[in-house]
């Protein structure tokens, strides 16, 4: 009797199929034995009797052998992972260990696990922490369900648990971000919880018996409150009437203290008061006075002010700068130096200039002076349309350019340099790296003359205007050296052929020549033979030469015409 426990390839219906043992399969022999190595896939074929197609089997996309993997570009990368389903994905990197709650289960058309310790069954389910190489342990069952923190639970379609340690039950529940809860709806979708049995201790969840139970008890009791309120009510009757008494008392008391006021006594003291109080209010003003400068300067341009800290201010509200270029200190009104003025523009630092629409200027002496430009850092200049200075004097000014650091210069139109010192001075020019300098057009310059720096982790080339690496050139360098060999002993072996010389023949004489050959230190040895036939019409040669590892070999013949 036959015994199903073969997986073969069928031809008519185009997948792998369970049969007898005496079924014989045709066409994509290999892919049989691609079967066997899955072991794990064949025996479930086996016990369930599914038909899995061609893709589901061969060349599955898992990284490490310790997975399970089923299915069109399912992808178990961690160790032990198992990921079962089309574009199932289940990534522990490395945090499984040898930890087995670390593993990784991912079983649905588009789940994804990502993280240690995830268990993820349903159709787009997901557990997933944006980090592959630290546990999760969340729990996602059912389809488009995800799971975002730590030990997180999501149960139903929809359900989503955003907070670690929570745990979402039912479709399109939602812990809402809060950490160790359990939700079974989410805001405005609640749902009832029945079959609640009575609550024993104090973090039991108490049910609606309890809480009848609970009201009947506080009735009766309000009851027995009214009655004893009956009781208060004549004691506060009693207390009104003492309290009548006590506040005409008070009321003399207040006549008499009106009194002393009336005849000037502290007056002088009042006096002083008021005094000290103009005194300080005059103080303020003069505080103030830069800040409603500035407020007013910023009107009269068409902009508004907000308030910008800055550093050596004077006592008469003037700050001490060294400007846009030099090294001496002046004295200037931050609202006077400033300027913003562009629709759209934004200035922030002492006498700032973002002069047209869209300019943004960030730092004492920034400059922003085109449109859409951007200046970041003391003394930062963007002087051409769209170029951005980021940097203590990083100087834009090509159009348009971008300088990044210290003292940086892209000066070209389209040049780019990154770096403190770096400068890119040509048209379309990139300068990488402090102190680099790119001077010729349509170049990238790594460092300057005498500084120059390696270009490292370069894959090798593939496209004709790819860069090459050493790997690529090591292997040209090699192949050159064996055309040179060849060359070279070539030449050695033809010199050593065309020394192997005989005299002249006779009829019917045959003669033998030995000669050898040198050439760039490759040597060669040569024999030559030739003869002559006994008519004297013809004679014909054959010689051979050899470096030793390398052989040539010559012949030929000749006839008498007339």
């Amino acid at each position: 009797m036959n015994r199903i426990h073969r997986v073969i390839w069928s031809k008519v219906s185009g997948t792998w199929c369970v049969v007898g043992e005496l079924a014989k399969s045709r066409g994509t022999g290999k892919s049989l034995t691609q079967t066997r190595s899955h072991v794990t896939i064949a025996a479930l074929t086996s016990l369930t009797g599914i038909m899995l197609s061609a893709p589901a089997l061969a060349n599955p996309s898992f990284i490490n052998p310790d997975a399970v993997v089923l299915g069109t570009n399912a992808n178990a990368t961690g160790a032990k992972d198992v990921a079962i389903g089309t574009n199932a994905f289940s990534d522990t990197g490395s945090s499984p260990g040898t930890n087995p709650y670390n593993y990784g289960t991912v079983v649905g058309t588009g789940a994804i696990g990502l993280g240690g310790g995830n268990s993820v069954f349903g159709g787009g389910a997901t557990a997933s922490n944006g980090i592959n190489n630290l546990p999760l342990r969340g729990t996602a069952i059912g389809a488009s369900s995800n799971v975002s923190a730590t030990y997180g639970t999501a149960l139903g379609f929809g359900a989503s648990a955003d907070a670690a340690y929570a745990t979402a039950i039912g479709t399109n529940s939602s812990t809402g971000g809060r950490a160790n809860t359990v939700s079974f709806g989410s805001a405005a979708n609640e749902r009832q919880l029945t079959n609640v049995a009575a609550g024993s201790a104090d973090t039991d969840a108490v049910n609606l018996s309890q809480l009848n139970s609970l009201s009947t008890t506080t009735s009766n009791g309000l009851t027995s409150l009214s009655t004893g309120l009956s009781t208060t009510n004549s004691s506060v009757t009693a207390l009104s009437t003492s309290t009548s008494i006590g506040m005409t008392s008070l009321s003399t008391g207040l006549a008499s203290l009106s009194t002393i006021i009336g005849t000037g006594a502290n007056l002088s003291q009042i006096t002083s008061n008021i005094t000290s109080l103009s005194t300080g209010a005059a103080s303020l003003s003069t505080t103030i006075k830069p800040l409603t400068d500035a407020a007013a300067a910023a009107a009269a341009k068409g902009a508004s002010f907000t308030g910008t800290t800055l550093g050596a201010a004077n006592a008469d509200g003037t700050v001490q700068t060294r400007g846009a270029t030099g090294t001496a200190v002046s004295n200037v009104a931050a609202s006077a130096c400033t300027n913003v003025s562009g629709v759209d523009a934004t200035g922030a630092g002492l006498c700032a200039q973002a002069t047209k629409d869209g300019a943004t200027a960030l730092g004492s002496n920034a400059q922003a002076m085109a449109s859409n430009t951007t200046a970041v850092g003391f003394r930062a200049l963007a002087s051409q349309s769209g170029s951005v200075a980021i940097g203590n004097n990083a100087q834009a000014t090509g159009d348009p350019t971008v300088a990044i650091g210290q003292n940086s210069l892209a000066a070209g139109n389209n040049a780019v340099a990154l770096g403190a010192g770096a400068q890119a001075t040509a048209s379309n020019s990139v300068a990488l790296g402090a102190g680099s300098v790119a001077d010729q057009a349509n170049t990238v310059s790594l460092g300057s003359a005498g500084s120059e720096r390696r270009i490292t982790n370069v894959a090798a080339g593939i496209n004709p205007t790819d860069a090459v690496n050493m790997s690529q050139l090591n292997k040209v360098q090699d192949q050159l050296g064996e055309i040179k060999r060849i060359a070279y002993s070539g030449v050695a072996m033809s010199m050593a052929m065309s020394g192997a010389v005989t005299s002249a023949l006779e009829r019917g004489e045959g003669r033998v020549g030995v000669g050898i050959g040198s050439y760039q230190g490759y040597g060669a040895l040569a024999l030559q033979f030739r003869a002559k036939s006994s008519s004297g019409n013809n004679t014909w040669g054959l010689g051979v030469s050899t470096t030793g590892s390398t052989w040539g070999l010559s012949a030929g013949i000749d006839f008498k015409v007339w």
